[in-house]
């Protein structure tokens, strides 16, 4: 019996493969080339790569976006999870990716406000984190985190890199704070095919 069009299938018995067996609670009817039989339903491992950020990495102090070479050893990983190899991240496989990252950096320079964001093959994509204001002074405040989750599309053998910039004028040196840093990515998806 072929279904080709049905708004609601109501079963009296159970479905059979194509030898006839019912299978068991928990399987999946897998097509074959041969018919379909029962098996474990082909979840896979999710895709996904945590990295250190290296402690003490000069972060920018002009305005204009570059590249801080901070991205360290995964600390966590599965599935065909992105490499890592001199500060840059190389994603395994097309598709829909959430890169997550929360970056500290510290400077002895009152108000330095520090600024990151994502680089996908030497250019800037998406938006910028959040500015993160280190006051100093006398307030003993001498660290700030700048926050950012997006999503991209990406290629296989794109390369990831962390950039920063500064906010305002203060040129004092800054660094990060890996004690206090994570980078995340993630693949959610991949592209649908037509």
């Amino acid at each position: 019996t072929k279904i080709m069009e049905c708004d609601e299938l109501v079963l009296s018995g159970g479905i059979k493969d194509s030898t006839g067996n019912f299978g068991s609670p928990g399987q999946a009817l897998i097509a074959h080339v041969n018919g379909g039989a029962w098996g474990a339903p082909a979840l896979g491992a999710p895709t996904l790569g945590t990295f250190s950020i290296t402690n003490g990495v000069a972060v920018t102090t002009s305005q204009t976006f570059a590249t801080v070479n901070c991205i360290n050893a995964a600390v966590l990983q599965s599935g065909d999870y992105p490499s890592v190899s001199s500060g840059v991240v190389s994603v395994m496989g097309d598709g829909f990716y959430e890169i997550s990252f929360a970056i500290t950096t510290t400077s002895t320079g009152q108000r330095a406000t520090d600024v990151f964001a994502i680089s996908v093959n030497n250019t800037v994509v998406g938006t910028e984190s959040n500015s993160a204001y280190i006051r100093n002074g006398t307030s003993g405040i001498n660290e700030g985190a700048c926050v950012l989750t997006q999503t991209l599309q990406l290629v296989n053998g794109d390369d990831i890199r962390l950039v920063s910039r500064r906010e305002g004028t203060i040129t004092t040196a800054g660094s990060t704070v890996g004690s206090k840093s994570v980078l995340s990515i993630r693949q959610l998806a991949q592209p649908a095919t037509t």
